[in-house]
């Protein structure tokens, strides 16, 4: 312990210290989450599980195109920091944090704004980190540290992004993988062969699922995110189906809908917005939305916020001119009720297939059992298809979706309708509720504004 205590303090040499403010950490959204000390808290946390050896997590390295910079979420959800570049090394045994940070040049720091390491002393220490170093230091440390066998914790599995799972960004590695001159070492695949070539002695472990348990029970403050989220991108819904007409573009209900979102302090979009009409109605994830919507056309309206790094995930179902047609009105009433059955079983001592069983029971009843995909819904967090998969007993302070799809292609017709819950002691909290869903209410709203 004496040796590493050493390293520590060598470490601290040489720091920047420039009176700065880091750009792209959010510290509104630090202190909604609880502050420092809360990052702080799951750290320790996260290491009376581990135990034992060296924890290595690295934030993303590149700004997006066009779009907020929004952190990697598993760096995020330890660190608070949105650092473009950076890395963190947690000694288990002890607790301590070192956040290793490029070290930027003048005109950088001018152009883009501080980072972490170009704040002042006082100021890193305030946002928790007393240990703020270089990145070209990184290596150096690793050196003393994994030259013996020792236990290096690494999320050797995938990354997940707002709009995207684990499983889905392993998708994406997949077609770098398959494309003839794609990555061979997409996202953070490459960083993993380097550590194994230059320190063969550390035994690389996944910490993936230690930090899938913690992030699949909300907090008390991601609870209070989520709830002023799912209130914030209920209302922007609301809007866009209050100014929804015939002859609109899709893309302009999802522009209501956004100016909302962003008027209302969002950081972005949980994901693209879905505004799907006509010969598009039937794609999912139909993202374009470009198409003029023609009197008496089916919408499918998928679109939700991103509150202080926390998703949210809202669709609703609408006629353009405000009034299902009766076969329209028939299969959404199903799509409805089989929601509404599969929400009032998420309860704890309930399991998430007795949920999916309580839904399918109502396509059976009415003979479409074969559009039935399983488990209607997904976890929703940091990310809008979270860790984990909603399956197993359910547990207070887990956030799930409920979206049972009811559709028939031939017809260009698709009837979806989804909320985002929180599972409580008392039963299942519905986020989204802001918005309404009821085959009158939202006949009534369509257009309703003037």
């Amino acid at each position: 312990m004496k040796t590493r205590n050493v390293i520590w303090s060598w470490l601290l040499i040489g720091l920047i210290a420039l009176p700065a403010v880091a750009q792209y950490t959010d510290p509104v959204a630090v202190n909604d989450l609880g502050g420092a000390q809360e990052f702080t808290r799951r750290r320790a946390d996260l290491a009376k599980q581990l135990k034992t050896g060296v924890l290595l997590l690295f934030a993303r390295n590149t700004l997006p195109e066009a779009n907020h910079y929004r952190e990697d979420n598993d760096f995020f959800y330890y660190t608070g920091l949105s650092d473009p570049g950076a890395a963190m090394i947690m000694d288990v045994e002890s607790g301590r944090t070192v956040i290793f940070e490029p070290q930027q040049a003048p005109r950088v720091k001018q152009v883009y704004g501080a980072n972490l390491l170009s704040l002042t002393a006082d100021e890193q220490e305030k946002m928790g980190y007393k240990s703020v170093v270089p990145i070209t230091n990184l290596d150096s440390y690793l050196s003393f540290i994994l030259g013996k066998e020792t236990d290096l914790w690494l999320r050797l599995t995938f990354a997940d992004k707002a709009d995207g799972a684990r499983g889905e960004v392993g998708r994406d590695y997949a077609d770098e993988y398959n494309a003839p001159y794609g990555d061979p070492t997409p996202g953070d695949r490459a960083a993993f062969q380097k550590l194994a070539l230059r320190y063969p002695a550390a035994h690389q472990r996944d910490v993936t699922p230690f930090i899938d348990d913690m992030r699949n029970i909300k907090t008390p403050q991601e609870i209070t995110v989520l709830r002023r989220n799912g209130a914030l991108s209920a209302e922007g819904l609301k809007q866009a189906m209050a100014h929804a007409k015939p002859g609109m573009y899709e893309y302009q209900i999802e522009a209501r809908a956004d100016y909302v979102f962003r008027d209302g302090g969002a950081t972005g979009w949980a994901y693209p917005a879905i505004v799907g009409t006509g010969k598009n109605i039937n794609t999912w994830h139909y993202f374009n939305d470009r198409n003029q919507i023609p009197e008496n056309a089916l919408v499918v309206f998928d679109f939700a916020a991103d509150f202080d790094h926390m998703a949210m995930d809202i669709t609703r179902t609408f006629n353009i001119s405000g009034k299902f047609t009766p076969e329209q009105a028939k299969w959404y009433a199903v799509d409805l009720e089989s929601q509404k059955a599969s929400i009032a079983m998420l309860k704890p001592g309930n399991t998430y297939e007795q949920a999916a069983d309580a839904g399918k029971d109502v396509f059976t009843k009415n003979g479409i059992d074969k559009q039935w995909y399983g488990f209607p819904g997904h976890f929703v967090g940091l990310a809008t298809h979270d860790v984990k998969r909603p399956t197993g007993p359910i547990k207070v302070g887990q956030v799930v979706t409920i979206e049972p799809i009811v559709e028939f292609p031939e017809k260009q017709m698709h009837f979806r309708v989804e909320d985002t819950i929180l599972i409580t002691d008392s039963g299942p909290e519905i986020l989204s509720s802001g918005v309404v869903k009821e085959m009158s209410d939202v006949e009534k709203l369509v257009g309703s504004a003037k």
